[in-house]
């Protein structure tokens, strides 16, 4: 057993750990006719991540053990096997091998790939961390300095000359209000989220629960104005909330579309639906008023699932 558990594992020690699988199952084939036993082998070969110089050494070890152990037993044991029993074992054995590789490498690829996307979520957050600090410096840093200095000025000026210390601490008070405009600008900023990025958070909360986020159209979706994209990427979250909580759902569905006057988000679930007098348990009052405020609807149908259809008209 120890031979089988740490072969998974590339170690100094995998040629012996191989070498002796193949011998044990060498033994177990001859004594008892366990050719299939050579399939954990294969597997085991398949699913290291070998060069391919080690892949194809260690593939040719096992297929000199295997054949010719297969080919030996089943001679020996012909009428019991019979050709087409043969044939299928000995297409199992070659080929378990490189099936095996190749659902590996589609494994670490897939793998690969959600990291890689994870260190571009990061690089992101930092530079959007880098650009929100840069305008902080620019912008609050110099007011801030600006409003020291007056500080300080209508400081000296009161007792000499009181006129122009209070019109010193008028510029402050109006550089203060400024001030807090643009903060309140650059955390409005902060706050508004794209569909896409909607999707990509939904999707992984739909996946926990073992729901599946199937989009159509998306891309369409990415030169929509700013406050549609906000307002579509609530609507998407709540949606897809109430689709965890209620649906039931294998799928969610979600279709972008527009035409001149409008753009169109249709969320649709293959739930079971809603009860009578629940309609208003899915937050239906909340996205119709977020989409009454930029000239949006929202409707409601329940059959097979929910269907929750939004329109937005284009400005003029």
């Amino acid at each position: 057993m120890k031979l089988y558990r740490d072969g998974y594992v590339i170690n100094r020690w995998l040629p012996i750990q191989i070498t002796g699988q193949l011998l044990i199952t060498t033994y177990l084939v001859y004594q008892y006719g366990l050719g299939t036993l050579f399939i954990y082998t294969a597997w085991e070969i398949g699913s290291l991540p070998f060069k391919k110089s080690q892949f194809y050494k260690y593939t040719a070890l096992y297929l000199v053990f295997s054949v010719f152990c297969i080919i030996g037993d089943s001679i020996y044991n012909f009428e019991q096997y019979q050709l087409f029993g043969i044939i299928i074992t000995m297409f199992f054995a070659i080929g378990s091998p490189f099936a095996a590789r190749s659902l590996g490498n589609s494994y670490r690829r897939l793998y690969s790939l959600k990291q890689n996307n994870k260190r571009l979520e990061t690089i992101i957050k930092q530079q959007e961390r880098e650009r929100i600090a840069k305008d902080l410096h620019d912008n609050l840093g110099q007011s801030f300095s600006l409003i020291t200095l007056k500080a300080e000025l209508a400081n000296k000026l009161i007792d000499k000359n009181p006129n122009q210390a209070r019109q010193e601490i008028k510029d402050i008070a109006a550089a203060s209000r400024e001030n807090l405009a643009m903060v309140r600008k650059i955390v409005s900023d902060l706050n508004q989220k794209s569909i896409a990025e909607a999707m990509i958070e939904e999707e992984r909360n739909l996946h926990l629960v073992n729901i599946m986020q199937s989009s159509h159209n998306e891309k369409i979706s990415v030169n929509w104005p700013i406050p549609i994209q906000t307002a579509l990427a609530a609507i998407i979250k709540e949606a897809s909330t109430n689709i965890i909580r209620y649906s039931q759902a294998h799928i969610a569905t979600f279709d972008f579309d527009e035409d001149d006057e409008n753009y169109y988000l249709s969320i649709k679930d293959d739930g079971v639906g809603y009860q009578q007098g629940q309609k208003d348990s899915f937050g239906i009052t909340g996205m119709a008023q977020r989409l009454a405020s930029i000239n949006g609807t929202i409707a409601i149908e329940s059959n097979q699932g929910i269907v929750l259809k939004t329109k937005i008209q284009k400005d003029k």
